[in-house]
């Protein structure tokens, strides 16, 4: 990293320029070098239904109880199809809330795999997005993308999202009202 004089020895067009958030990001190719060591699609937890469940219910992950935005965002991963996938992006437009809180309310998801189906969320350009806390090339990234391989899901290469199970490459949008 290269010194930086003092301000008063600084002429005009020598003065740094900060830009902390480029205009453009574009997405980062990730190889994948891990095997999946987990693509379990069939396991069902019990998911708390009523107001009284919903109080009493303690997150195994956390030690603590689910707040009522996990809840949410539970509620309406429950309504994406098998085979299908949304956005992080899709989702918080829908809870009126930003990608990265829908991502922190799932890496906490105790309902995993069924019947809060988190590895169905990817991030917008397509690209794999994290899972239960990993992101980029890691074993719980390879262990997302072998579940939804279990789905009919398909992949152009490593981490890219190329298509449902049905062939389509629309994200799932129909949600129901999540209150």
């Amino acid at each position: 990293m290269p010194r930086l004089r003092s301000n008063s020895s600084l002429r005009r067009s020598d003065k740094p320029t900060y830009n902390p958030l480029p205009s453009k990001i574009n997405s980062t190719k990730i190889v994948q070098t891990f095997k999946s060591k987990d693509s379990d699609i069939t396991t069902v937890i019990k998911y708390p239904t009523s107001v009284i469940e919903r109080n009493e219910f303690v997150n195994v992950k956390t030690g603590r109880r689910i707040t009522p935005f996990q809840y949410r965002v539970y509620d309406a991963v429950r309504q994406i199809p098998t085979g299908h996938v949304t956005s992080y992006k899709i989702l918080s437009d829908l809870l009126t809330s930003a990608p990265r809180a829908v991502g922190q309310a799932l890496k906490v998801n105790p309902f995993c795999p069924l019947p809060v189906a988190c590895h169905r969320i990817i991030a917008t350009d397509k690209s794999i997005g994290g899972f239960s806390g990993g992101s980029g090339d890691s074993q719980l990234t390879a262990n997302k993308k072998s579940k939804l391989e279990a789905e009919g899901c398909e992949f152009e290469r490593d981490y890219i999202y190329k298509c449902n199970a049905d062939g389509s490459t629309a994200f799932f949008s129909d949600f129901k009202i999540v209150q």
